[in-house]
């Protein structure tokens, strides 16, 4: 009795000492090798943005000349030029706009990244939640085998039933003993890959009855929220940025001056070179940058139509699902109770033991239904919440 208690004591301490999922998910989000990795993105896009506006470097020619004329002797003389490229106003202007939109897409891209990560670090807690609770489930089925074997091997050996109905028990326990360390495998292989992803260290008890939460935002903020859909609006803005940069006729005219020192005079120049676009007006691209902004305006809105389908879907099958769990835990009760009066007549021989099985094996298909139900619920809330940008960071 006493060692019961201890038992007891300790098995409430770990239920009590388990880490829930928020504080799971705080720690992942701070250890991840693979968020801090993502979170570089940022600098480099502000590196990439001043590296779109930076000018170009001036050039410095530097010559010597000697003079020999046809009477007297030889003299030297030299020359020294400067040009600078010089970047034309409007241009400026659209590498700026280039440079912004370069720097909100790296933004977003790293929100939509820490969004991915929780998304699929939840889903893998639920599937470590399923595969502790399959495992509970064959924990109960070993246990109600035991029982049956038991009951089984008392009516043999008192005469009541023939071997081969106490043999059929035993294989049916053996089975059940079977598929319960087939289930302790496969915990324990969901928990394992949970951790990995997280980027932790350390083993930790983890709570197995977490509730994932359906976000309440309003209908209106929805596809606002979306990181998907933000990142894809921002790729679209650089590739219009990009696409008005290529369009400019003219980008950089050369701002030269020059100074030339020669033996009987000196010659100062200034002067610039400015491009003439007679052939190469860009019309091509400008045609094409057009044909690019009704393709990105299109897929966006197939993508916004299959975000708005995505979420009325997600709604109404959580709906559904809900109402079949409750009624599967009520079969299951029910279930439950007619084994219990199947085990206690078995018991006094008035019950086939078939029959018996038959319900046993009902009742755990029924749970197990329940568990699979309870899991694709948590699934679609994980979904919903990443799709509305529940995860952003």
């Amino acid at each position: 009795m006493f060692k019961k208690s201890i038992f007891a004591t300790l098995g409430l301490c770990a239920v009590l000492s388990a880490q829930n999922f928020d504080t799971f998910l705080d720690e992942a989000l701070q250890a991840s090798p693979y968020l801090k990795a993502n979170a570089l993105e940022i600098e480099r896009a502000d590196e990439q943005s001043s590296l779109i506006q930076r000018y170009k470097n001036p050039k410095l020619s530097l010559e010597a000349s000697k003079f020999t004329p046809d009477l007297g002797k030889s003299e030297a003389g030299y020359r020294v030029a400067l040009m600078q490229p010089l970047r034309l106003w409007g241009v400026g202007k659209d590498r700026t706009d280039l440079a912004r939109a370069t720097q909100e897409e790296a933004k977003g891209l790293v929100t939509l990244q820490h969004a991915e990560f929780v998304k699929v670090l939840s889903l893998l807690y639920i599937d470590y939640m399923t595969q502790s609770a399959l495992l509970e489930l064959a924990r109960e089925e070993f246990v109600i085998s035991k029982n049956i074997a038991n009951i089984s091997k008392e009516r043999y050996e008192a005469g009541t039933i023939a071997k081969v109905k106490y043999l059929r028990a035993k294989v049916d326990l053996i089975s059940s003993k079977n598929l319960l360390n087939e289930k302790k495998a496969m915990r324990l292989a969901s928990y394992y890959k949970l951790l990995a992803f997280a980027g932790l260290q350390n083993e930790k008890e983890l709570d197995e009855n977490y509730i994932f939460k359906l976000s309440d935002k309003m209908q209106t903020e929805l596809q606002n929220s979306s990181a998907e859909l933000h990142y894809l609006q921002t790729q679209q803005n650089t590739a219009k940025a990009k696409a008005k940069l290529n369009t400019n006729k003219i980008e950089w005219m050369n701002l030269y001056a020059a100074y030339e020192a020669e033996p009987d005079q000196s010659i100062a120049r200034v002067g610039m070179n400015i491009p003439l676009a007679l052939f190469n007006t860009k019309k091509e691209e400008k045609k094409i940058v057009a044909l690019q902004a009704k393709q990105s305006a299109f897929l966006l809105q197939n993508q916004k139509t299959a975000f708005s389908f995505t979420l009325e879907r997600l709604t109404k099958e959580l709906q559904i699902l809900g109402a079949v769990v409750n009624s599967t835990q009520d079969l299951y009760n029910a279930q439950k109770e007619l084994l219990k009066m199947y085990e206690d007549g078995y018991k006094i021989a008035n019950i086939n033991l078939l029959e018996l099985q038959n319900i046993k094996n009902q009742m755990i298909q029924t749970k197990e239904k329940k568990i699979m139900l309870e899991n694709k619920i948590n699934k679609n809330i994980v979904m919903y919440n990443y799709e509305v940008g529940e995860y952003n960071e």
